[in-house]
């Protein structure tokens, strides 16, 4: 039987690649959530470079929509939640209560989606629409 070290070495790099381990969960949610991770700045380097990363961020656009679709998700989810527990907090009183700050912080989960959304909408429109 031939050694470990031996096999590795017998075998393709897409086989190797499958031994190694997968990415952190933190690192997966953060490109499920986050779109702007798929993007190159277009605007370092020479022309050739930065014509290069322009297509690149126009090849991948077409994965915007998905991306919108799981931010105004979050967002319907964040303004129910927002409600919900404006609802729980019933008249305000003189001692701080812990549903406004929960209100307050769904607020602003809130808020903070809308921006994304808008940029990322902005996105895709620019590229869809600009092809130079």
């Amino acid at each position: 039987m031939a050694r470990p070290s031996l096999q590795l070495r017998s075998q393709s790099r897409s086989q190797v690649k499958a031994l190694e381990a997968p990415p952190p969960l933190s690192l997966l949610l953060y490109r499920y959530i986050w779109p702007f991770w798929l993007f190159k700045d277009a605007t370092r380097g020479d022309c050739y470079a930065r014509a290069a990363a322009y297509q690149h961020n126009r090849i991948m656009r077409i994965y915007l929509p998905g991306y919108l679709l799981k931010w105004v998700i979050s967002c319907g989810l964040a303004f129910l939640l927002m409600l919900s527990l404006d609802s729980l907090a019933g008249t305000p009183r003189n001692t701080l209560d812990i549903f406004i700050l929960m209100v307050a912080t769904a607020g602003i989960l809130f808020a903070c989606g809308v921006c994304v959304l808008f940029i990322t909408a902005y996105l895709y429109l620019y590229l869809t629409r600009n092809r130079s």
